[in-house]
This record gives structure tokens, sequence and C-alpha cells, in this order.
């Protein structure tokens, strides 16, 4: 005996319908993809003490341009210390400060420079590390209720032009060595702090730093802020050319 088979019954949606479920759909993923974060309030006084960061790094000079990607730790007042690393993740380079003195450690080929920062190659866009703290300090980066031009003159009888937005968080500022532009602000823990930075000197040397999750005011132990040279030959940072 045949077994009979009803014929399947097919559901159509009108096209009509379809479009405004569509555009419905569209609707709800736009507005949902327009609501910002909320951002933590900036905290009236709060400074950088510390600061810990993923960055992604590039230098432009007139020999040319270079970049990657590291870490920067920084310690209140002037205490830096920079990795680069390879694209396979191993150290190209660690750069360290304090006050003006430098390290640059090359860990492939077993050797560091130590000296004083003004002897830095003036090739390479190093010699743009001598910004860096003039960049970081000196200027608040949040002054509620300021807006517009802050002039002041340091104890070398340099003097800074910080710009503030209507929010009172800094711009800008100028010198006779060079500018700083500040933007993308996150608030860290109520800290206020830039995602990008981007200075330049009168040498033609551009640097921008894009911070990744910084962590800010939070503990570095000296061992992370100091060379370890064990190993290492160690030569004056005048002799380091081509490295």
């Amino acid at each position: 005996m045949p077994i009979f088979i009803p014929p399947c019954r097919r559901h159509f949606t009108k096209p009509s319908s379809l479009f405004a479920l569509l555009a419905v759909l569209i609707f709800i993923t736009a507005g949902c993809a327009a609501v910002p974060r909320p951002r933590e309030p900036f905290t009236p006084g709060a400074t950088v003490e510390t600061l810990a960061a993923s960055v992604s790094l590039s230098v432009k000079s007139p020999e040319g341009s270079s970049g990657g990607t590291g870490y920067l730790l920084y310690r209140h007042p002037d205490r830096f210390h920079l990795v680069m690393l390879t694209p396979f993740g191993s150290t190209a380079l660690e750069f360290f400060a304090r006050g003006d003195r430098v390290t640059v450690i090359f860990p492939s080929k077993g050797v560091a420079f130590a000296g004083a920062i003004k002897d830095l190659p003036a090739k390479g866009g190093l010699q743009g590390w001598q910004m860096m703290r003039w960049v970081i300090e000196e200027d608040p980066l949040f002054v509620p209720g300021t807006a517009g031009t802050v002039e002041r003159t340091d104890d070398k009888g340099r003097e800074t032009v910080a710009r503030y937005d209507g929010e009172g968080l800094l711009q800008s500022k100028t010198s006779e060595d060079g500018k700083a532009v500040y933007r993308d602000y996150l608030s860290a823990g109520g800290v206020p702090f830039p995602s990008v930075i981007e200075f330049s000197d009168n040498q033609g040397v551009e640097v921008k730093i894009s911070f990744d999750e910084p962590e800010v005011n939070g503990p570095i132990d000296d061992s992370s802020l100091t060379p370890n040279l064990e190993g290492l030959t160690l030569l004056p940072l005048q002799s380091m050319v081509g490295n």
C-alpha cells in the first residue's frame, strides 16, 4: 500500500515585512553602538606618580623612520625604562633614564652604553628622548575650570605655553625646544591620562607614543627601573654608532 506523504507547507515572509525587520535590527544595532561607555570621573589634583603600559612607538627623523611595540615604566620625577621588542617578541633594546643619565642595552649583542643624555647619537631619533621628562612632567594634565593658555618660566629661563580645553585637560604645550600634543584622554583610577602623546623637537625628530591600558600610580620596584649589566660589555654612550 503506497504511503501518502503530504506536501510541505512553505511559509514566506512578505518582502515589506522582511525590510521592516531589517530596519528595526539596524536601528537597534546602531543605537547600541552609539552609546558611549561611561568614563570614570577625573579627580582634581590627581597626578601621574608612576606609569606602566604597553606602547606602540614611532619615530621620524631626518635620517628615516622607525617604530615598534614594547612597554614603558615611569616613576616620578625622572626615572624611565623603555623596552622595545622584535617582531618575534624578544627584546631588541632597553632604554633606562634617571635624571640626565641614560643607559641603552642591546641584549642580542651583549653590549650596553651609558652616559649623559646629551651624548645620545644625533641620528636615529634617540635625541628626541631628551624631551621626555618635559613631555610628562611640569605641567598638570588636568586643571578644572581652566581653558585657554597658561604661560610659565622654569628655573632655567625656558618659557612654556600650555593650552587647555574647556574641560581643563592639557591639549598641547610648546617651548623653545619643541612641542607636545596630548589626545584621547581616559581615566585611570580617576587620574586623567592621554592615550596618545606626540612630540617633536627643533632637530626634526617626531615621536608618537600610543599607550594601551596604562596602569597609573601602581607600585614599581627599583629593580624594574635599574639596568642589569651583568654579562654585558659596558661602553661610553658617545661610541654608540650604528647599533
